[in-house]
């Protein structure tokens, strides 16, 4: 007896501490922390110990307050997904849970009927792949205990379960499939013949609906599942399903691989167990977003809700817009191929085509037709000015490049064309991806643009390799690189996606490039850089 009595003056001590800096502090925080919890489990001792745990360990200042939260919102999140893992919908889509499951239930020893291991739910979706640690078997049966109490049971075991039935005829490769806990729904007795059993496809997709703009703190798939819990109003019990959230997925991203876990983005597609709830959140939050109302939106999650834009619409009228999305976007692509078609299909009066170009290669000293590639005449392309949408005449599109390729090295072997002329800024961006034989270059100005494909013309050449960034002469049957000036409807297409901001600077420099060209006379060289730097000297001595 003298250890206890020793112990307890000195909690009394530090209590009347704190009363005497705070009297008014202590006592209301465990009533504020049973109320936040869903489902209150002041009937169980198990449950009554979380949030006294919650209020106990504080310090003054606050540190450990947090520490608690994060555990409480991690509890709410595994029994978010515990209800899941039983709900009617897993039962209907997941066979091996629904045959295990239905011979548990076919038992002649009632105490063990419907009880399914917990480990068994823990190594399987929902959570596998949804949690960033997985849970042990004592953190479960806690928050199953502290926030799910009215629709679970857990009981713990001396032995394992039964092997045959959970997890195979075989010996198990994991120490934590030796099962201490089992949890089974309250309504046991029902699921056998349970209405939402029978259901088809067609009926789940009535009972579901499309949501976006979800929160950004309840952006995960317990955290969807929680919020859409909070967010339906209080409903009777005679309902046909305890579990009201039946099911919530993750519509993929297009960036995603096949076979990855996707990612919550902020929308998902979230089940119900009747077509009345999914029609609740219909009409308090329709697609057409509505003024806010302070009557209607009393809860926490409600305003967060509101302020984030949150939305939803019937899973049948989100399968009509994606068919139309896909409908409309590949409109876009065949009217995108049949202006390029066209577009190579038109021949200019000025511009001869491909078949009268000839096949040989001319000598150096003999100086072939290139008015194929040369630019436009004047008149032909708009005058460029500060307003102008994006830079004219001013984008080139390169064929015959070797597919090894880099930007790099590509960047060095059109910068060839400028050199004798001292122009070393004329070529402005390479847009090249790996792996293919083409590419598209962004001159700074109509005139980079003429002198570009006027070398390449006059020196055709052959990259040989992916890092030569100097070419070499053709050989027999071999196709030289080429270039083609990109105008009019394909040139507008190109630059439509292409950043707003990246095509003013474009502007801007073409406008300057072409400022610093009108101070030279025509016909009259750049002074290069070197010979710069060599008159200075002069000046110097």
């Amino acid at each position: 007896m003298s250890v206890p009595f020793a112990f307890v003056p000195r909690q009394i001590s530090r209590s009347t501490k704190v009363q005497g800096a705070g009297p008014s502090k202590t006592p209301p925080v465990a009533p504020q922390q049973r109320q936040r919890s869903p489902s209150p489990a002041s009937d169980s001792e198990d449950g009554s110990e979380a949030p006294e745990s919650v209020t106990t360990d504080k310090d003054k200042n606050g540190k450990r307050r947090a520490v608690d939260t994060r555990a409480r919102d991690a509890g709410e999140d595994i029994a978010a997904l515990t209800l899941l893992a039983l709900s009617d919908y897993r039962i209907w889509s997941d066979a091996d849970l629904r045959s295990k499951l239905d011979e548990c239930l076919n038992t002649s020893d009632t105490s063990a009927a419907g009880f399914v291991p917990i480990n068994y739910l823990i190594r399987r979706p929902p959570f596998r792949g949804f949690l960033s640690v997985e849970p042990s078997e004592v953190d479960v049966v806690k928050a199953l205990r502290a926030y799910a109490n009215e629709v679970l049971e857990v009981r713990m075991l001396v032995s394992a379960p039964s092997s045959s039935v959970w997890y195979g005829t075989g010996k198990t490769s994991r120490k934590k499939d030796v099962g201490g806990y089992e949890v089974r729904r309250k309504d046991w007795e029902k699921l056998l013949d349970h209405p939402l059993r029978s259901l088809s496809s067609e009926q789940w997709d009535e009972r579901t609906l499309y949501m976006e703009c979800v929160p950004t703190q309840c952006r995960s798939l317990a955290g969807i599942a929680r919020f859409t819990q909070a967010l339906l109003p209080t409903l009777p019990s005679s309902f046909p399903s305890p579990i009201h959230v039946q099911n919530v997925t993750l519509p993929p991203h297009y960036l995603d691989k096949p076979g990855d876990i996707p990612k919550c983005r902020g929308y998902a597609l979230v089940t119900f167990s009747t077509t009345e709830q999914r029609d609740v959140l219909l009409r308090d939050w329709p697609w057409k977003r509505r003024p806010y109302n302070a009557t209607r939106h009393g809860t926490l999650e409600a305003k967060e809700a509101q302020r984030f834009g949150f939305r939803t619409i019937s899973k049948m009228r989100w399968d009509q817009l994606n068919e139309e999305y896909v409908a409309y976007r590949q409109q876009l692509i065949d009217n995108f191929f049949e202006a390029s078609k066209h577009a190579s299909s038109t021949s200019r009066p000025d511009i001869p085509s491909e078949t009268n170009v000839p096949s040989r290669v001319p000598p150096e000293d003999e100086d072939p037709p290139i008015r194929a590639l040369a630019s436009p005449p004047p008149g032909a392309a708009p005058k460029m000015t500060t307003t102008s949408p994006y830079p004219y005449a001013c984008l080139v599109f390169v064929r015959n490049i070797h597919p090894e390729t880099n930007k790099t090295t590509l960047k060095a072997l059109f910068a060839k064309a400028f050199e004798d002329k001292g122009k070393f800024t004329g070529l402005d961006y390479v847009d090249f991806n790996k792996g293919m034989d083409s590419c598209y270059l962004r001159l700074a100005s109509p005139h980079h643009t003429s002198i570009l494909t006027e070398h390449f013309a006059r020196h055709p050449i052959v990259q040989v390799n992916g890092l030569d960034d100097t070419g070499r002469a053709p050989g027999e049957n071999e196709q030289t690189i080429k270039m083609e000036l990109i105008e009019g409807k394909r040139e507008a297409l190109y630059w439509k996606n292409i950043p707003e901001k990246v095509r003013r600077q474009a502007v801007e420099k073409a406008l300057q490039a072409e400022q610093s060209i009108n101070v030279y006379r025509p016909n009259t060289p750049m002074p290069s850089s070197a010979a710069t730097v060599r008159e200075g000297k002069k000046r110097k001595r």
